[in-house]
């Protein structure tokens, strides 16, 4: 009896829904399209060997669109973009450029935008970001690059590759601290790379998840950690619970060498340092990437709250970020 009564439910249920249902019309939201900009200054020369390094560090622009629009976002390269100093004189201008070719659709996608005078801008100066397009209004934001964070001591042990890595990876356990300013909220990021004997790029460091004994626990607690430098969303870290004190990342840490070259033939470049960048970031640029996780996060779960960008773009949208380097070399043993 109790079996008949559930399949009749079951099929009764499914009609009334249906029955219950009722088109309702949205109507269109009213969007004004702006201009979206992300791009984060920092006091290194832009040289090869920094966009090899901080790809996302790049200026992109893109014009905003509706949020029911499912075409991809237009990211025009023809925006006139300046960086201003406190004076108001242009210290740097962008030239657009696409990064991919499409062959089908004959159409460049993914543009972004190259500084032409290589400036590197100066912990405690103010700079202003500019982007302007025909029929669109001009976007702008405005930032005082941060003071530069100090490395008090760092080392690097390294560890033998496992079977088949040999001379193509480097693997160890990396330790930095970083005393922390008492008078004021700091942002930080850390990122490694391995260089060769000339400076060259050997490879990227990220973090060893296989090895780390931290991360045995199963339990996420927010640290001080090591962020893959390419990586669009850095591993950002805030000094609330640190504040005054000294900062310490100890972790487990791999790279593989990103040249097409052969150990053991002449053209193999072995090796050579470690080196460790703290950057510490405006807080604009902290808060956008604390967003930008909240968002990820939340994607396809209908019960997250929302978890709209954080934005400092007048007249648009995105980032302006400020982010000062600091470096500390470590010899490989």
């Amino acid at each position: 009896m109790k079996l008949t009564l559930f399949r009749t439910v079951a099929v009764v249920l499914p009609t009334m829904l249906t029955a219950c249902e009722m088109a309702v019309d949205v109507p269109m939201p009213e969007h004004t399209p702006r201009l979206a900009l992300s791009y984060v200054l920092s006091n290194q020369v832009p040289d090869s060997l920094y966009w090899q390094t901080y790809p996302h560090r790049l200026l992109t622009v893109s014009v905003s669109q509706n949020i029911f629009t499912t075409k991809p976002v237009r990211q025009p390269a023809d925006a006139t973009v300046e960086l201003l100093d406190a004076n108001g004189q242009v210290v740097e201008r962008f030239r657009g450029r696409y990064r991919y070719y499409n062959p089908v659709s004959q159409d460049s996608i993914d543009a972004y935008y190259v500084p032409q005078y290589g400036f590197a801008g100066y912990p405690g100066h103010r700079y202003t970001l500019r982007a302007s397009m025909p029929g669109m209004e001009t976007a702008e934001s405005s930032l005082t690059l941060p003071a530069p964070a100090t490395v008090s001591a760092g080392s690097f042990v390294r560890r033998a590759p496992g079977p088949g890595q040999g001379e193509h990876s480097v693997m160890g356990r990396l330790s930095v601290s970083v005393p922390d300013p008492a008078a004021s909220a700091d942002y930080y990021v850390a990122t490694a790379r391995v260089l060769d004997t000339d400076g060259r790029l050997w490879g990227v460091l990220s973090n060893d998840y296989e090895n780390d004994p931290e991360d045995d626990s199963g339990i996420s607690i927010e640290r001080f950690q090591l962020s893959e430098s390419y990586n669009t969303q850095p591993e950002v870290y805030a000094d609330l619970n640190v504040n005054g004190r000294t900062i310490s990342l100890t972790q487990n840490v791999r790279a593989w060498s990103s040249g097409g070259y052969v150990p053991g033939q002449p053209q193999y470049r072995p090796p050579a340092f470690v080196e460790v960048t703290i950057s510490t970031l405006t807080r604009e640029a902290y808060d956008f990437y604390q967003s930008v996780k909240r968002y990820r996060d939340s994607d396809g779960n209908p019960f997250a709250e929302p978890a709209p960008l954080a934005s400092n773009v007048r007249h648009g949208y995105g980032l302006f970020g400020g982010a000062t380097d600091v470096t500390y070399r470590i010899p490989i043993q």
